[in-house]
């Protein structure tokens, strides 16, 4: 979906780093000199800044999370129509499915402004991978303190320190993809992935998909296509 779809160029995920920082000074109390810094070590440790942060301590409702990451978006200013990809996914006649990290009303309203929302079968987000979490009491209450938060920017990988595990399941992880297989119904063996993200794609092939790294320059030898985004609905 993000930055799939669309070019990164069009300033989404821009959006998206400003909201989830300004969301972790005003909602969970973090220094704003040590968020930038956590963002990037939390993505790269668990596909979402989101992920690392219920990883490390922080409790919060995921909805509110959304709705101020998400929810925030100028969707009418940012996307435009895709007609060219849209009478190219419609002309192809195989199951077409969203794989996405983020949330449902997300995935919609980037569809929705793409006029793509048709071209696919089903949409596997946030809340299909994380039903049980979706408006679930104690576990999504709202933190503000430091008290008991794992120092992930003290994290060094070579030390004898375990990483804390995440109660989200999200992509590149493969139990994010198995119940993505499971809900779909669909052979990996006989699936072609687009994702612009190199562990996601990494993840994608070692379980067996036909793997398309969009948008990204660097040649990786197992990948099966590497293309530019403005190009991905030619592919």
């Amino acid at each position: 979906l993000d930055d799939t779809l669309y070019p990164s160029s069009c300033g989404i995920a821009a959006h998206c780093i400003k909201n989830i920082q300004d969301y972790m000074i005003h909602q969970l109390g973090i220094e704003e000199s040590k968020v930038p810094d956590m963002c990037y070590i939390l993505y790269k440790y668990y596909g979402t800044t989101m992920s690392g942060l219920r990883a490390i301590g922080y409790n919060f409702d995921y909805d509110h999370f959304h709705s101020l990451v998400h929810g925030k978006l100028p969707y009418d200013h940012l996307l435009k129509p895709n007609l060219a990809m849209r009478k190219k996914l419609l002309s192809l006649p195989i199951q077409k499915v969203i794989f996405t990290n983020a949330d449902k009303r997300h995935a919609s309203e980037v569809l929705k402004r793409l006029e793509l929302e048709d071209c696919f079968e089903s949409i596997i987000c946030f809340e299909t991978l994380n039903p049980t979490y979706i408006n679930g009491g104690d576990e999504t209450k709202a933190y503000n303190g430091s008290s008991g938060i794992f120092d992930i920017l003290e994290y060094q990988p070579s030390s004898d320190v375990i990483l804390p595990e995440t109660p989200v399941v999200c992509k590149p992880f493969e139990l994010a993809f198995e119940q993505a297989f499971k809900i779909a119904q669909i052979d990996p063996k006989r699936t072609l992935f687009f994702d612009d993200s190199v562990p996601n794609v990494n993840m994608g092939k070692s379980l067996g998909l036909h793997t398309v790294l969009v948008g990204k320059s660097q040649v990786i030898p197992w990948n099966d296509l590497e293309v530019e985004q403005e190009k991905s609905g030619n592919v």
